[in-house]
């Protein structure tokens, strides 16, 4: 009996080791193929998913700009084409009119000196020695009106150009005639009430402070600086004179440099280092030094 209990164990563990082995196989087999697949899934599938990702999205994009395009196509309609051509019309006329007061405001200080001719009436000076001594005769006639009207003026404040015996070339003549048009223009705007006793100063300066160079191409400028002595309430008359003139000033900036002067109507001098007040205490005719450092805009139409 025991024999045969034996015999019969023997084979139930046979059996059994030959179900779990095969049990066994089967899941290293299904291990196996497992990471296959996903070896698989990493090395191809994943790659050409962000492909075929890319690809959907571009052809989504491409949809969105043909839809967008047919729904401007059904709008730009023959009223929309009217209308843009108007605007492009009414611009070239903005444009246009932009230009010729450009030109208008740049003619002042393009222009050369004038004489009468017997047949043509005035022309324009075309020999440098006639230009030369026009030039002399009108600075001339600018430091009398000047002497008239009762504005003294420091020794070398303007700036004119002197050549002494020699006669200056066409070269030299256009950049002297524009600074000639902006001294006879500081010169004028001094003598027309502005309340200017005294020019201490005017100067041709290098830089500009506030030019942006970016607009080179539409206009260069000619910087400059005042330095004046005036009576205070006079100031925004004269500033105004300054902004108003054919000469295309633009102000950058004004300096107060001294108060301390008192100016007296009757002898025409100051009192320099004291404050005359009156019996209110309030100061009587205040005289003002000030710097204008300004530039003028010299069009390229």
């Amino acid at each position: 009996m025991d024999i045969g209990k034996n015999v019969n164990l023997s084979k139930l563990r046979e059996t059994l080791h030959g179900i779990f082995t095969v049990i066994y196989s089967f899941w290293i087999l299904i291990g196996s193929v497992f990471f296959i697949l996903i070896t698989f899934f990493f090395v191809f599938i994943y790659p050409l998913s962000g492909f075929y990702n890319r690809a959907y999205n571009g052809f989504n994009d491409l949809i969105m700009a043909l839809e967008q395009y047919a729904f401007k196509k059904d709008i730009y309609n023959d009223k929309w084409i009217a209308s843009k051509k108007q605007e492009a019309d009414l611009y070239d006329k903005e444009y246009e009119k932009c230009k010729s007061f450009l030109k208008e405001k740049d003619s002042r200080l393009e222009a050369f000196f004038l004489i009468e001719d017997p047949e043509k009436g005035m022309v324009e000076i075309e020999d440098e020695a006639i230009w030369k001594n026009e030039y002399l005769k009108r600075v001339s006639a600018l430091l009398a009106k000047l002497e008239a009207n009762n504005i003294t003026v420091s020794e070398g404040a303007l700036p004119f150009q002197t050549w002494g015996s020699d006669i200056p070339t066409w070269d030299t003549i256009l950049p002297v005639q524009k600074r000639f048009w902006i001294l006879e223009s500081l010169v004028n705007i001094a003598t027309n009430n502005t309340g200017v006793i005294r020019i201490e100063r005017i100067t041709f300066r290098e830089s500009v402070y506030t030019y942006d160079s970016s607009l080179a191409n539409i206009y260069s400028v000619i910087p400059i600086t005042l330095k004046v002595e005036l009576q205070s309430d006079r100031i925004k008359y004269l500033l105004y004179e300054i902004l108003k003139s054919d000469i295309p000033f633009v102000i950058e900036g004004i300096n107060i440099l001294s108060t301390d002067k008192i100016f007296n109507p009757g002898s025409l001098t100051e009192s320099e280092g004291t404050l005359i007040k009156d019996t209110d205490k309030n100061l009587l005719n205040p005289i003002i030094d000030i710097a204008i450092d300004a530039y003028v805009i010299d069009y390229k139409t």
